[in-house]
Order: structure tokens, then sequence, then C-alpha cells
């Protein structure tokens, strides 16, 4: 395939993989692989994050990366510091990075896509057959992947803030698994096989909707920690004293991540406790998100995603057993962030307050010279900018 050829195929895939529609993303890649040409892969991922010995194995999603997506991927997340309705950047880039023929996949041991947008998993995401741990938290799963019960080599699987409704029976099938975080989904149906993982040591299934406590979990002997607070606006969906009891009868070991309470909510109300990582919090205490505003407003909504942004999403309990995944999507977040000022594709400036977890996905073609934005901050009073 000569040069020209190249191009113009590259184009070609482009145009379906630009697409905000996985069906025709996955067109384009079963057209990229169907080419049979190695390089086609490689000037599709130019620009894209690579380690120091090659393609970057730990992959993330969020601000704790630095830039991952090239700039034709970024584009298909947000545009003018705004996400479009679709956002596929990071589908797209799984898509090409398991189906690259100049990849060892069997070298990837570890993927985090934190805040990926992503509502599935691509077909052949089950050849990363030597994956250990996986980070899906923050994304728009609904259901609980099939591509990922193929992977026997699982050792930690985060799936919190994801809207899941059922724990698959398939789950036995993850035998090696010692990290289950489930936490902050809409779980209302769970497997009996959860019980078969002997190797559990850490698990979270919180912020959920089940009726009551799953007893197979007793079955758990490995469990070090364990997160099981599920409540609705009036109170605990089950009894969360006689469940730790028995917990600790079944296995002494274990250490139950305690509820906090909502201090502004006050401590005889049901309905104000938490997870702590559900809390904003403070050196007076906690808060829940509706009582947010007493304390200089820590918090806001970012232009970008619209989302609720504070900083939380982290458990500070020194009692945790070693292992337990304390740090979830934490960021420092307050008003008094600096503005992010926007380049539009009309060449017009808006300043924008954009939160940590969009940052990174804001494409150069988005961003405006130090020159164009420093003359627009100083016309329009903007004391600090990035």
């Amino acid at each position: 395939m000569n040069e020209k050829e190249l191009k113009e195929n590259i184009e070609k895939i482009k145009q379906f993989l630009t697409l905000p529609d996985y069906d025709k993303i996955d067109v384009g890649i079963e057209l990229a692989i169907s080419l049979d040409e190695p390089k086609i892969f490689e000037m599709l991922f130019d620009g894209c994050y690579k380690g120091e010995s090659g393609w970057k194995y730990e992959i993330y999603g969020s601000s704790f990366s630095g830039n991952l997506l090239n700039n034709w991927m970024k584009s298909t997340i947000t545009s003018g510091g705004e996400l479009n309705d679709n956002p596929a950047g990071y589908y797209i880039y799984l898509s090409l990075l398991v189906n690259n023929p100049l990849v060892d996949l069997n070298n990837i041991k570890e993927i985090n896509l934190t805040n990926g947008y992503l509502r599935r998993l691509p077909k052949n995401f089950s050849k990363l057959k030597f994956l250990e741990k996986l980070n899906l938290q923050l994304n728009k799963l609904e259901k609980f992947p099939d591509e990922i019960l193929e992977l026997k080599n699982l050792t930690h699987l985060h799936l919190g803030w994801n809207n899941l409704k059922t724990i698959p029976d398939d789950i036995s099938e993850l035998e090696k698994l010692q990290s289950l975080m489930l936490g902050n989904n809409s779980i209302e149906k769970n497997s009996e096989n959860l019980g078969s993982l002997k190797n559990i040591q850490h698990l979270d299934i919180g912020s959920n909707n089940l009726a009551e406590f799953p007893p197979c979990i007793f079955k758990l002997k490995s469990l070090l920690n364990i997160n099981f607070i599920n409540y609705d606006d009036e109170g605990f969906y089950f009894d969360e004293e006689g469940i730790s009891k028995s917990i600790l009868k079944n296995n002494p070991n274990v250490y139950i991540i305690q509820p906090v309470h909502c201090i502004s909510c006050g401590d005889d109300d049901d309905s104000s406790i938490y997870r702590a990582e559900d809390t904003i919090e403070r050196h007076d205490g906690y808060f829940c998100e509706s009582h947010d505003e007493q304390w200089d407003n820590p918090y806001y909504y970012c232009d970008c995603c619209y989302t609720y942004v504070a900083p939380r999403g982290y458990i500070n309990d020194d009692s945790l057993r070693s292992g337990y995944d304390r740090v979830r999507w934490f960021i420092d977040a307050t008003v008094d962030e600096a503005s992010t000022i926007i380049k539009g594709k009309d060449g017009s400036f808006s300043a924008k307050v954009i939160c940590e977890l969009c940052k990174p996905n804001i494409p150069e073609t988005d961003k405006p010279s130090y020159e164009e934005a420093e003359k627009f901050a100083e016309e329009n009073g903007i004391e600090f900018w990035e």
C-alpha cells in the first residue's frame, strides 16, 4: 500500500471512528483490521501518550495521567469546552489498542480508565488475557461487561460509580479476584456465586439498591475489608448493626468500614448516614451534597460535564487493612479554581470552570495561545486563569 492509498484509507476509517456511535466505530475498526496493514494503526495512534519503552500499559482516563489521547480522539469527547452527547474517545482508543498488531497484549497487566465515558467495552477486549488490574470507575456502564468475565487473571476489579443493575452468575469465573469494588451502582440483584470467590480480600457493595444483605458474603473467609452501607432517603435498606455482628462471627479478621453522619443533618437522623466517599470531608466533619454550601462552597458544577465536583471520593480511615482501594476519584476542587479559557470553533473565547477529570480531554485546537488567553483575561477581569 503506497502513501497515497494509506492516507485515503485512514480518512475512510476516521469517518467511522469519529461518529458518536459505537456500532459505527466497530465498523471502522473492522475495516482497519481487514486492510492488514500495521502502519494504519501506527498512524491512527500518532500523538497518543506512550511510555519510555513504547505503549503505555497503565492507561489512565483521568487527570492523573497526563495526555493520553491524540487530538482527533479528544475532539470526539469535547468541543468548545463542552462534553459531546456520546463521547467516544476512550472507546476508540481501547478498540484500536486491543486490535493493534504492533502491541503485545500479553504484556498489559493494568488498565485504569476512570471517567472514560464508556457505555460498553470493545468486542475483543477479552484478548487482554493477562490483565490483572482493571479500573473502570466513573463510567456509564449499565450492564456488567461479558468481556470482563473472560479475564481469568484479574486480581483487582473496580466498577464503582457506574449504573450496573446485577452481579452475574459467571462472576465465579474470576477465581483470582482479591479486590472487587462495586459501590455506587444500581445493583438490585446479586449472584450467590459471589460467595465462591475464595480469594476476595477487599469488597465494596455499598451505595446500591440491594433489598437485603447477600448471605453468600458470609462464605468469604479471606475478607479483610468490607464496605456494604446501602441506604435510601429513609435510612438503611437492611440491619447494618446485626449484619456487622454476623460478619465478625464468621470472620473476626474483617474490618467493616463504618458509615458517617452529615453534621448538618444531625446524628439522630437515619437519613443523614452515608458512606465516607459519598460525602465531603472537612476539618469539622462530613457534609452531604445538600448541605455543602455551609462551608464556603468547596464544590462546583463542571461547565464541561455538568457533574457535581467536590473534594471527595476517598476514605480517610487508618483502620483499613492494607490493600483496600481507599482513593477513588479524589480531586481537589473549590470554587476558587482558576477558569480555563477555551477557544471556540468560530475563534471566540470563553472562561469555563472545568473539573480535573475533563481537563485532559480538551484538544489543543480548543486551547488559545498564552497571549490570546492573557488578553481575554485582562479584558474580562479574570484574575486567575489557565
